[in-house]
């Protein structure tokens, strides 16, 4: 299937929401929350509501789960609080599986310390944006972008094409005025030049490098470099030069016709972040849950290490393709910014034992406070209590973990749909997006989370768009195999606005 073409109308929205973004990430001390990949649930979500199979490649799974809202609680000390929880403190004695989640919370609290910026903006003007509302809503996106930006900000405006061009050198913000000027001299028109243009951002930014500012390109594009150097490994091989020196990248893709593969690569070697916009209501979450607690960076060079107890094996990570290392494993994750949470899903393996309480892992946390500009560590142990007396056993009794192990499940099970898809077992790829939905539909019916009330109605969307491929190669409609979900009665714990060895380092997307 071809990927479809957004209507007007809403790819205007799509420019204007993510500008506003843009200001948001770029407030932080040295990055933010848009340090943060949040792509892959956004970006799958306007592949679905267009009609399209998800590629399962642009499906990354840590990135999918962390775009959703926590409920960890605020740390009390630290800059980042540590929370640990398990699916069910009731483990059988013969052993079993159990969920472990690993909650890390920064604190919301802000301080005065916002670093001025110095940054460069890479507007994509070919020829797909020459259109009467394609461009004039990019410009009055930038106006927006601009309105907070304080006098002694840095700026610079550059522009692609065929070629790119500097059409603002990097200068102070002072009263704006002369930006405005600039921005409504910009013309569209010839190909995608994507690394002259992103090139040229870099070497602006570098004319007035300052530790103690935020230094960063924003490449902002809706289309596939098609012109200069358009190998996905030059380009990222490029950028590495300046990041490494200081220079974040953040990347913005729009509509569906981008490098997704490319600009999620370019933003996280770059620290920065990767941002898909696919609505309107999109801009609304951002300002309303995220506009006051991404001003300032609380940590960077965050890890976590997970060490399995004796007699306990780690057996999956989100995020994770394949089998993490059995002893535990040591996780680097993406900088953190005040109010910023983050989560990862780990799977052990629990061997039988006797009753009563017992280690299950030890979890550490490290980073760089950047309040108090040293080195924290932090580490936390639980326990699970096993009972030789349980009736049935249930890993997702928390309804906490149960949401997320729903929503990991949901990713990883994206993924397996567009491999079914392309080998052309379209029935048994709608059976799991069945399966899928009524997962969703019960942790909806168990927590009232919008979010999942959300995602059960596009997963039953996604259904009809597979159920159309079984009718067009088989000329009948899809039959339902036994793909019923378990509901359990009783109280079951939730938290939520409704009811150290020397260990592998593993990379989680």
């Amino acid at each position: 299937m071809n990927i479809k073409t957004f209507s007007k109308k809403y790819l205007c929205q799509l420019f204007i929401t993510s500008l506003m973004v843009l200001f948001i990430g770029l407030t932080a001390c040295a990055g933010s929350d848009e340090d943060s990949e949040e792509a892959s649930k956004p970006r799958s979500r306007a592949v679905i509501n267009s009609g399209e199979i998800v590629p399962a490649e642009e499906v990354r799974v840590a990135e999918y789960v962390n775009y959703y809202d926590q409920f960890f609680p605020e740390p009390e000390h630290d800059s980042v609080g540590l929370d640990l929880r398990l699916g069910n403190n009731l483990i059988p004695a013969q052993g079993g599986m159990a969920w472990l989640q690993i909650g890390l919370q920064a604190k919301s609290v802000e301080t005065e310390m916002v670093a001025p910026l110095n940054i460069a903006v890479v507007i994509d003007s070919s020829g797909s944006m020459n259109a009467p509302d394609k461009m004039p809503y990019v410009k009055q996106s930038l106006q927006i972008f601009l309105e907070d930006f304080e006098s002694n900000d840095i700026i610079s405006l550059v522009t692609y094409n065929d070629k790119a061009k500097v059409i603002l050198p990097a200068q102070q913000y002072g009263d704006g005025q002369w930006v405005q000027e600039t921005i409504d001299q910009i013309t569209t028109g010839g190909a995608t030049n994507l690394h002259e243009g992103m090139m040229l951002g870099f070497q602006e930014v570098d004319k007035n490098y300052d530790i103690r500012r935020n230094n960063r390109v924003i490449l902002l594009t809706d289309g596939i470099a098609n012109r200069g150097v358009t190998n996905a490994e030059s380009i990222a091989a490029d950028a590495l030069t300046y990041t490494e020196r200081g220079i974040y990248l953040s990347t913005i893709g729009l509509g569906l016709e981008f490098n997704d593969q490319l600009l999620s690569e370019l933003a996280h070697q770059g620290k920065g972040g990767y941002t898909f916009i696919d609505s309107a209501q999109q801009m609304d979450r951002v300002f309303r849950e995220h506009a006051v607690s991404q001003k300032q960076r609380v940590a960077s060079d965050v890890k976590v290490t997970v060490i399995p107890a004796s007699g306990v094996r780690l057996i999956g990570l989100t995020g994770l393709e394949g089998t993490p290392p059995s002893e535990g494993a040591s996780i680097p994750l993406w900088p953190m910014s005040t109010g910023n949470s983050a989560v990862i899903m780990a799977e052990l393996q629990i061997g039988s034992g006797s009753t009563g309480s017992r280690p299950l892992a030890t979890v550490k946390l490290q980073y760089f406070d950047e309040f108090a500009q040293r080195t924290v560590t932090t580490e936390q142990s639980i326990s699970g209590e096993m009972s030789a007396n349980l009736a049935s056993y249930n890993p997702t009794w928390d309804l906490e973990v149960l949401r997320n192990v729903t929503i990991q499940n949901t990713a990883e099970g994206m993924q397996e749909i567009d491999r079914l898809f392309n080998k052309g077992q379209y029935e048994t790829a709608w059976r799991l997006a069945v399966e899928l939905e009524q997962q969703l539909t019960e942790v909806a019916r168990l927590t009232g989370d919008k979010q999942m009330i959300e995602d059960a109605a596009l997963m039953q969307k996604y259904q009809q768009t597979l159920a159309d491929a079984v009718w067009q190669t088989q000329d009948r409609a899809p039959q339902l195999g036994d793909t019923t979900t378990p509901s359990y009665s009783g109280e079951r714990p939730y938290r939520g606005e409704t009811p150290t060895p020397d260990l592998p380092e593993v990379e989680v997307r």
